[in-house]
């Protein structure tokens, strides 16, 4: 008789549910992890809310942050064995088209997605097992592992925005994405100023290393900007919200110059009106940032393992397996906190 395990399963848009499905067994250069903790993440409410082309054809695995115990693996497996502890990226490239050849692994052309947090257990693609798979150190507990995604994403976005030492990085959002910036931001040395309208998550926002916090609600955010840096505006802006009106928001809160980070995604087909004759003329270089690769996957995992990330303060709560469909219905309109799914 076949092993029957639990999971989440995404039928359409605002449909999941916990169903039996059965047991992976690990093929070659795959390993099957019991889950320790997955973690909701805003992506994910997103995809629950409008579905998702990164979840692929329904019913699809859901959840795609997680860390947890090989308890099994395929043939060809030496990297890992059973009762190691270990947490999982999304994704793995290529390695063979000409984004990973260009360094670019998050533009890969066939980029291998991982989804299917929620659930006991989980089969871990052999070419994530090859390239994005990460022992973790027994003080590490696993929702605090599952943080790794995420926090890669940012560590890759300021990344490519240069930010130097001493410069203004202006946060527009407050949520816990924004958490993770302004931590990855205070590793560069960067005065941090953060623009949000919840007062509760913007005196998170202070707790996490930012300097000043603005609230939308009181002020108007790009004078309030320009006032806290001699009226230049930011060094560079980090748009972490993902609407139209806060990506205009970032360019005219930006200095000449400056660089702003289109961090957060727009849905497909959205039309921004950028003021192009500001843009050109002040010299503004615009970056899209997108997801993240094993370098930043890799340097996330150790900055968690040596504790340098105040992780308390992005992990709100706890809840079940058997909780995940009620859990993702109950937020419909609300803010999306992070939580750990222990199955």
């Amino acid at each position: 008789m076949n092993k029957k395990m639990r999971a989440v399963l995404f039928y359409a848009p605002k449909k999941i549910r916990l169903v039996d499905v059965p047991m992976p067994v690990p093929g070659p250069g795959e390993v099957l992890l019991q889950v320790g903790s997955a973690l909701t993440c805003g992506t994910d409410f997103k995809a629950y809310r409008q579905g998702h082309h990164m979840l692929g054809e329904p019913p699809s695995p859901f959840g795609h942050e997680l860390a947890g115990v090989v308890v099994a693996a395929g043939d060809g497996v030496s990297s890992f064995a059973l009762g190691d502890r270990v947490v999982a990226a999304n994704s793995a490239p290529c390695d063979r088209c000409y984004f990973c050849a260009a360094g670019q692994n998050q533009l890969c052309d066939n980029l291998r997605l991982h989804n299917g947090a929620y659930a006991e257990y989980n089969l871990v693609p052999a070419r994530i097992v090859k390239h994005n798979l990460y022992h973790l150190p027994a003080r590490l507990d696993f929702p605090t592992a599952a943080l790794s995604e995420p926090l890669a994403c940012a560590i890759h976005a300021v990344d490519v925005l240069r930010v130097r030492e001493g410069e203004t990085a202006a946060l527009i959002g407050a949520g816990p994405m924004s958490l993770l910036l302004i931590q990855a931001l205070a590793a560069r040395g960067a005065r941090i100023v953060v623009v949000g309208r919840n007062s509760a998550n913007l005196a998170l926002a202070l707790k996490a290393g930012a300097h000043e916090a603005i609230s939308a609600e009181e002020k108007n955010p790009v004078m309030a900007v320009r006032e806290a840096t001699e009226r230049r505006g930011a060094d560079c802006v980090f748009e972490a919200v993902g609407k139209p009106e806060t990506w205009l928001t970032a360019i005219d809160m930006v200095r000449k110059g400056g660089r702003v980070c289109l961090f957060g995604g727009c849905a497909s087909g959205t039309v921004v009106p950028i003021d192009a004759h500001r843009v050109h003329y002040g010299q503004i270089s615009l970056h899209g940032v997108f997801h993240h690769t094993p370098k930043y996957f890799r340097a996330a995992v150790d900055l968690l393992s040596q504790g340098r990330v105040k992780t308390d303060i992005l992990i709100s709560g706890r809840i079940a397996l058997d909780e995940v469909p009620s859990f993702f219905d109950s937020r419909h309109g609300q803010s999306n906190p992070k939580v750990a799914v222990i199955p």
